[in-house]
């Protein structure tokens, strides 16, 4: 900043020089306010229009340590405080130093600008439970939970944290139950490390091993099978990324409510052909064997999350009779908006 005066005093002496002279001998009233007047003027019009924040060294190089580049994001947020992005980056950056309270402050100011947020809404019931002097989750973090996957049945992190707000608050069965809807959207190696907090929920609430519950709904039980088989339109070949998702849902036929079956897949190996079956239900009062007819549908997730998403490849859904060897073929042929 002292550099930046120095210099923008050196300019309106400069350019005085060239303009006095010949005034001072004609009007020297005039040349001596234009003496006084030019520079005062100067900078109180850069004081009042320009940006003399820009002009801090801390604000302009580029921050070498954490900590440095969280108290630039806190300077620019000052000056913009209705970036939710900005707001985001702060609370997790807290969140990744373990100041919890920080964190959580910085979660609800992005709320507040965006309270409809799925994925922003269950980072803040998270931050607000580690902010709690009891480690619990507050009232107003299982309200958000709630909420999300009320609107998003199949929300992974917030069946996740659901769960644990239930089983937290003595609940193990409604644990049980969100956990269970959880496990087949998770990969198999996220589903192993689940399982065992699965298990404790349902032992605490008395309910058989989730092994030992299987069998009601085994396909080999009698429950139908149906085939589906989906392909991919060569024009959106180029669309599907290493790690992206494909999931395959059997719907009620109104499509209401949560899917009665539902297959996650890595999005490869296109036509590939899978049974749906009450194996694959999500609820044991809603199975596939228990509809009269589905909508099958399939689309391939960007983000891995069984919940559309702008830029996500899907089928049109087919609507099939439920009968062991019914089958439908799925085209994926469109990028949602």
């Amino acid at each position: 900043m002292t550099s930046f005066l120095i210099g923008a005093a050196g300019l309106v002496v400069l350019a005085l020089a060239f303009v006095l002279p010949p005034l001072w001998r004609s009007a020297r009233g005039s040349a001596l306010v234009l003496l006084l007047a030019v520079p005062v003027l100067t900078f109180g019009l850069y004081q009042w229009v320009g940006e003399p924040d820009a002009l801090d060294p801390a604000n302009v190089e580029a921050p070498t340590t954490l900590e440095g580049a969280i108290a630039q994001l806190e300077r620019r947020l000052a000056d913009e405080p209705g970036s939710v992005e900005g707001w985001v980056l702060l609370g997790r950056s807290r969140m990744a130093q373990q100041r919890w309270a920080d964190a959580r402050d910085a979660f609800a100011k992005a709320y507040a600008l965006l309270p409809n947020e799925p994925d922003l809404m269950v980072e803040y019931a998270d931050a607000q439970m580690r902010a709690a002097p009891d480690g619990r989750f507050p009232e107003s973090a299982t309200r958000l939970l709630e909420q999300v996957v009320a609107a998003a049945p199949t929300h992974q992190r917030g069946l996740f944290f659901l769960g644990a707000q239930r089983l937290q608050a003595g609940q193990p069965a409604e644990a049980a139950e969100a956990w269970g809807r959880l496990l087949p959207l998770l990969d198999p190696q996220t589903a192993q490390a689940l399982r065992p907090q699965l298990e404790q929920a349902r032992e605490l609430a008395s309910l058989p091993p989730v092994d030992d519950a299987a069998p009601a709904t085994d396909p080999a039980a009698g429950g139908p099978a149906i085939t589906v088989t989906v392909a991919l339109d060569p024009a959106l070949a180029a669309h599907v990324a290493e790690g992206d998702i494909l999931y395959v849902f059997a719907r009620t036929a109104d499509g209401a409510g949560l899917p009665v079956a539902v297959k996650r897949l890595p999005a490869t190996g296109f036509p590939l052909t899978l049974t749906l079956s009450d194996a694959d239900g999500l609820m044991p009062a809603q199975k596939l064997s228990m509809q009269p007819q589905v909508r099958v549908l399939a689309r391939i997730s960007k983000s891995g999350d069984a919940a559309a998403a702008p830029g996500d490849l899907e089928a049109a859904a087919v609507t099939l009779a439920v009968a062991d060897g019914a089958r439908a073929e799925l085209r994926i042929d469109q990028v949602l908006p």
